[in-house]
């Protein structure tokens, strides 16, 4: 039986920093991605979002600058910007986890930005879906699409809600989960 870990937290919170110790505790286990923002060197504001796989791709896929009908909040999602690094790594991760138990798929974070591609989404539903499958996901508090509310629901998927408290022994806990 494949674990299912989902780490959830308000924004700030550290889920990110904490994917990134997983994935350097788990070394060549991992397979997967997070996400991280792009600040102003100047400003140090805000300005995007870049995908990083654990096979050192990395794209801006969301930006304040960028034009586009998919907007969360004041940002511009790319979605084919997400789809070219997302899609190949997570097939990669699909493919070496069924031929690997002991290989854990990554997946930071199933957000409103990366939901708004389907590509993404159903390949986020075959891996929570494929009993053999380990995998660490990050998910918003709130349900912002039907899958984050399926994902959250399903049986035997393990819940952490991380916070300024637990934050700094939640990795290893994760890593723990999948040995």
């Amino acid at each position: 039986m494949g674990t299912k870990v989902l780490i959830t937290g308000e924004p700030g919170s550290g889920k990110t920093t904490a994917i990134k110790r997983i994935v350097e505790k788990l070394g060549d286990r991992a397979v997967g991605f997070w996400t991280e923002e792009v600040r102003d060197p100047k400003t140090k504001k805000r300005t995007g979002f870049r995908i990083v796989t654990t096979d050192g791709k990395k794209r801006i896929f969301a930006s304040k600058i960028f034009t586009s009908k998919k907007l969360v909040g004041s940002y511009g999602v790319n979605v084919q910007y997400f789809e070219d690094i997302a899609i190949p790594i997570l097939e990669k991760a699909i493919k070496e986890a069924r031929k690997d138990r002991r290989k854990v798929i990554v997946i930071d974070e199933i957000g409103k930005m990366e939901l708004f591609s389907k590509k993404f989404r159903d390949l986020v539903r075959q891996i929570f879906y494929d009993d053999r499958l380990n995998v660490v996901a990050t998910i918003p508090v709130r349900d912002v699409h039907k899958v984050v509310g399926e994902i959250r629901r399903l049986p035997g998927a393990i819940h952490i809600h991380l916070d300024k408290s637990n934050r700094d022994f939640i990795p290893d806990e994760v890593v723990q989960l999948f040995d």
